[in-house]
């Protein structure tokens, strides 16, 4: 019975429970047609309060606008309250540079999403079916897709569930015809200009001469596929959490448990990753995920690779680090002697004073986020700025010696995304401080410095006391 094979879906996925509000996609077709029909025959048991919803894509002009009128008397005669929008998708789609179907999508389900939170619906219905669940599998797999892509389209994702993904359309035309119901045609439908369309039309009909339940096969070897990817992930769950680790703006992953992970085990760790940089951030492709693999078997500490999304993948030290490309700003600002100069392209402010006499042996030292110099040794202006090519400097505890700024980054363990971000005190000539690392040891003051100039560098917000 069809209405008991819908139910067994809802069951084994948890789509619905009593009580829940449930925004139904209705477009008019055949199957959300046939979806709404159902999930009305539910309402008793689940205690459902349904809300109609449908979009006019005007991509077909009169004939999309028809079809939005078909939906607003089905909603009437069946008493159910409706919210029906037109959007210009095809503007949407020129302004953006997206396909129609992709555009289609995004504005479909932003809708839906907004219809949910205007009636305070937990649940959005759409009616995709075993059918559509096999041209996406299909499709897929001409792309070279990996088990999680040929799960296909997932039962239950955040609020959208699919009672009939596991209904074929034959079933939901005889569905159709013993409730007597109507619905609408979409001409595009049956047009192969599109690749699910020619799928549908040409590939389905030669594999139903192979096998008549084809589309049921496709559709039961995804639903199998989904349910093994959900338990490895599971298995795998504390693995992830043994590798992974968020730290402010960026995932460090683990590199020597990583790389002694099995490769299935990695591709997973890698997208949990991404997931756990950012859920909105679509997931790695096959291709996508073996290169990044691939580059972290043979990456040398520093090397960076761009990932979609805006991330880029480090290799560090001790990590793999996960983190949004950042675009590199260089800055130069003057540095008030004496006074207080804020550095707004690092939130900082320095402040700058002078002092008679030498230093005592203990406040002689290097300060993480203070410094004091010999005034008579500074040859006047100062600024704080990014790091250049070329900078040298002699580390302060080195006896004097010269030092490349990148070569004392290197054994520093500094990552190579880091370096620019740390200000650098400096005159027209000298590196004086690398600020919150090391000074330079030929500015130090000592037994026979006069006057010192001390500088203190604090975040923009706090105030700094002289």
């Amino acid at each position: 019975m069809f209405i008991a094979k819908v139910k067994r879906t809802i069951k084994k996925y948890g789509m619905l429970s009593h009580g829940d509000r449930v925004v139904v996609a209705v477009s008019g077709g055949p199957d959300s047609v046939c979806l709404l029909s159902v999930l009305r025959t539910l309402v008793p048991e689940y205690d459902l309060r349904l809300h109609i919803a449908h979009l006019d894509h005007m991509f077909r002009g009169p004939g999309s606008a028809a079809d939005a009128r078909f939906v607003n008397r089905l909603a009437a005669k069946l008493g159910i309250p409706a919210t029906i929008e037109a959007i210009d998708v095809p503007a949407y789609c020129r302004e953006r540079g997206l396909s129609a179907q992709e555009g289609a999508r995004d504005v479909r389900y932003r809708f839906l999403d907004r219809v949910a939170g205007s009636v305070a619906a937990g649940r959005i219905a759409v009616g995709h079916t075993a059918n559509d669940q096999a041209e996406t599998i299909l499709m897929r797999l001409t792309r070279g897709a990996g088990p999680e892509a040929l799960a296909g389209i997932p039962p239950l994702r955040d609020k959208i569930i699919r009672p009939l993904l596991g209904a074929t359309r034959a079933e939901i035309r005889s569905w159709l015809e013993e409730e007597g119901l109507d619905f609408v045609s979409d001409p595009t439908n049956e047009q192969p200009v599109y690749t699910r369309n020619w799928i549908r039309l040409n590939i389905i009909p030669e594999l139903e001469r192979l096998n008549p339940r084809a589309v049921e096969a496709l559709a039961a070897g995804a639903a199998l596929l989904h349910d093994e990817a959900a338990a490895l992930d599971q298995m795998l769950d504390p693995v992830g959490k043994d590798v992974l680790r968020r730290e402010r703006e960026a995932v460090h992953i683990d590199r020597s448990k990583f790389l002694a992970l099995v490769p299935a085990a990695r591709r997973r760790v890698l997208r949990a990753a991404v997931v756990m940089w950012s859920a909105d951030i679509p997931g790695l492709s096959r291709i996508q995920t073996d290169e990044a693999i691939d580059f972290m078997d043979g990456a040398q500490t520093g090397r960076v690779m761009a990932l979609h999304g805006g991330l880029i993948l480090e290799r560090s030290y001790a990590d793999f680090v996960l983190r949004p490309q950042r675009a590199q700003r260089t800055f130069c600002i003057p540095v008030t002697v004496p006074g207080t100069t804020a550095v707004v392209e690092r939130s900082l402010t320095v402040h700058a004073e002078v002092i008679d006499g030498p230093a005592a042996p203990q406040e002689s030292g290097n300060y993480l986020w203070q410094a004091q110099f010999d005034y008579a040794k500074i040859a006047l202006p100062l600024s704080l700025r990014s790091r250049r090519e070329g900078d040298r400097f002699c580390p302060a505890g080195m006896g004097g010696r010269s030092k490349k700024l990148q070569d004392f980054f290197v054994d520093e363990k500094v990552f190579r995304s880091k370096r620019e971000e740390i200000p650098i005190l400096a005159t027209d000539r000298d590196v004086l401080w690398v600020v919150g690392m090391r000074i330079d040891e030929r500015f130090r003051p000592g037994p026979k410095t006069e006057k010192r100039l001390v500088v203190t560098v604090r975040p923009l917000d706090m105030h700094c006391q002289p």
